[in-house]
């Protein structure tokens, strides 16, 4: 019989249980030293509002880790630990049980919550967690301009797919500009961020009808527009490509201005979130 419960101890153990206090990235399968040890705490830390004060009784375990699995393992080191030993088979089960329930409910949480936090300022919703729980966290520095945030594209340039892609991979999409106060804005930020020499795609094209270009983020056609002297001009290159997507372009010194351009050309991106 002892036999079986130590099988099935074995079974419960074999799966990943992450510690206390250990980080998803120190996650790892726990040792059955490491594990009755924390059930022992746990069994402590249950008896510890009984006592008067922590000076009256000491938190010592009553039962040696290590006894009880040497016990266990040689089929009969100590009565005592064996007699305890199915009682812990089934409280480390439900440990495993809760520690199951607690990944897949946050499994079940928004995959981009939290995600997004604005250029200067710090996460304070729930989702964020402790402080150095959010530090390890992965976010987007994004910078909120009217009813819009915004993410500059500046560690890699791009291919305007490329571009397109790395927004949506991200919940976001490739900037639109459906106003002139939209346009001063996104080109002050890039100005601010002294980049307003480079060129940056947004997410204008005219492939679907050459001449009739429309922001791919929303499927609206352009109604405001703030072109380069002579653009569009579907300008073709030595290998044949024209120019079908829209990019800020400071051309003439005259600030970031629209420009189409080949598609494949690989540049900086501006991305945007409600």
């Amino acid at each position: 019989m002892k036999g079986i419960r130590f099988c099935l101890l074995l079974i419960l153990l074999s799966h990943a249980t992450p510690l206390d206090g250990q980080t998803g990235r120190e996650l790892r399968n726990p040792s059955p030293k490491e594990l009755i040890a924390q059930l022992l705490l746990r069994r402590a830390q249950k008896i510890r509002p009984a006592l008067s004060s922590p000076a009256d009784a000491p938190l010592t375990p009553s039962v040696d880790p290590v006894e009880v699995e040497g016990g266990a393992a040689g089929g009969g080191g100590g009565a005592g630990a064996g007699g305890n030993f199915g009682s812990m088979v089934e409280e480390v089960g439900q440990l495993h049980q809760q520690e199951q329930q607690q990944q897949q409910q946050q499994r079940q949480v928004d995959p981009f919550a939290g995600f997004f936090v604005e250029e200067k300022q710090a996460c304070t919703g729930a989702s964020c967690g402790t402080n150095e729980e959010f530090k390890e966290r992965w976010s987007m520095p994004l910078m909120r301009l009217g009813n819009k945030r915004y993410y500059l594209g500046i560690f890699f340039k791009a291919n305007w797919y490329k571009a397109l892609q790395y927004c949506r991979f991200h919940g976001m999409h490739l900037a639109s500009i459906e106003s002139l106060r939209e346009n001063t804005r996104i080109e002050n930020y890039i100005k601010d961020a002294g980049l307003g020499h480079e060129h940056f795609w947004t997410s204008g094209t005219d492939q679907g009808e050459e001449g009739s270009f429309f922001w791919m983020s929303n499927g609206q056609p352009v109604t405001y527009t703030n072109w380069n002297a002579g653009e569009p001009n579907n300008f073709q290159y030595e290998n044949g490509e024209m120019e079908h997507c829209l990019e800020l372009w400071n051309r003439d010194g005259k600030g970031l201005k629209w420009n189409d351009s080949p598609c494949s050309f690989e540049t900086f991106f501006i991305c945007e979130v409600q």
